[in-house]
C-alpha cells in the first residue's frame, strides 16, 4: 500500500475505539457518552485529573469523541485548539498536532525535522519513549513525513535489539512497527503474549504481579492489528476490562478508581480489539 493511500495509526485506533463503543449495551454507551461530556470544559479542552483542560487529555477526548460520534463536542474542541497559546512542551505540541490532523486535515502541517527537533528540546515531563511515540503517530497522520520517517524506520528497526525488563507499551509499540514496515513480527507477537496474566489482562512488566488497562489496551491492538488469533486469551481479558468499568469510564487496572479520559481510552481500546473487523 502506498503512503498516501495508507490508513493512518490514529485512525485505526478511533476505529477500534468504534467498534469496542458499539458492542456495549445503549445503558452503557449513554454511560459513557455521558462521561465524555463531563470531562469537557466550557473552553471546549477536555480536562485531566484535577478537572483542568490541556492538549494532552484533549486528544483522548478527541479520540473518543470521534469514535462515539459527538459532534457537538468535537466542534467545541476545535475552538479550544484554534485558540490554545503557544506552548513550550513538547507532548502538548505533539497532542495539537494529532488533533489537528484529525480535526483540520487540510491545515499545513510541520516538517518532520521541526517535529524531531521539538521531541528533544523543550520542557519535557514525559519520557523520551512516550514522546517518540506521540511524535510516530504525528508523522504516521501526515503523508509528506511519513515517507523519510518509514525509511529511518525500515533502517533502525531491525538493529533494534529488545532489552529485559522491557515495558509492555514498548513491545506492543516495536510488533506493530514490524508489521507495519514489512519486516518479521512473529516473534514479538510472541513476547508480547508473555505479559499477559492468566484469568486477568496484561502486565506492564512481565513481573509485575497485576494487570493495568493501559498494557492491555495496547498489547491488544497490537496483536489484533497484526493478525494475532486472540481467542484464548478472550475471555480472561474482557473479565479484567469489566471489572474495571465504573460509571461511563474505565479504571487504571491498578486499585486507583479515579475516573479519567485517558484510561477509559485504554479501556474501550481493549474492547474494540478483541472485537472481529
Amino acid at each position: 500500500m502506498s503512503n498516501s493511500n495508507k490508513i493512518a495509526i490514529y485512525k485505526k485506533l478511533v476505529r477500534r475505539l468504534s467498534y469496542g463503543f458499539k458492542t456495549l449495551s445503549p445503558e452503557i454507551q449513554e454511560e459513557i457518552i455521558g462521561f465524555i461530556r463531563s470531562q469537557q470544559h466550557a473552553s471546549g479542552g477536555f480536562c485531566d485529573r484535577a478537572g483542568t483542560p490541556d492538549p494532552y487529555y484533549s486528544l483522548f477526548g478527541c479520540w473518543l469523541s470521534l469514535a462515539t460520534g459527538m459532534e457537538t463536542e468535537i466542534e467545541h474542541l476545535k475552538t479550544y485548539i484554534s485558540k490554545f497559546p503557544k506552548t513550550q512542551s513538547t507532548v502538548e505540541e505533539l497532542a495539537l498536532n494529532l488533533m489537528n490532523s484529525a480535526l483540520f486535515p487540510q491545515q499545513k502541517n510541520e516538517s518532520l525535522f521541526s517535529l524531531l527537533r521539538k521531541v528533544f528540546s523543550g520542557h519535557n515531563f514525559m519520557d523520551i519513549s512516550y514522546r517518540f511515540f506521540l511524535l510516530a503517530l504525528t508523522i504516521d497522520a501526515t503523508a509528506k513525513s511519513r515517507f523519510v520517517f518509514n525509511l529511518m524506520a525500515r533502517v533502525w528497526l531491525p538493529f533494534y535489539k529488545v532489552k529485559k525488563n522491557s515495558p509492555c507499551s514498548l513491545m506492543a509499540a516495536l510488533c506493530f512497527a514490524r508489521f507495519d514496515m514489512g519486516l518479521g513480527y512473529k516473534n514479538h507477537q510472541k513476547l508480547l503474549v508473555e505479559f499477559h496474566q492468566k484469568k486477568a489482562g496484561f502486565r506492564t512488566f512481565e513481573s509485575t504481579p497485576f494487570s493495568d488497562t493501559l498494557s492491555t489496551g495496547v498489547a491488544l491492538f497490537a496483536l489484533a492489528e497484526t493478525n494475532y488469533d486472540l481467542r484464548l486469551i478472550t475471555p480472561d481479558c474482557l473479565d479484567f476490562i469489566q471489572m474495571n468499568y465504573l460509571s461511563g469510564a474505565f479504571l487504571s487496572g491498578d486499585g486507583d478508581v479515579t475516573r479519567d479520559l485517558e484510561y477509559t481510552f485504554y479501556g474501550l481500546l481493549a474492547v474494540g480489539s478483541l472485537m472481529k473487523d
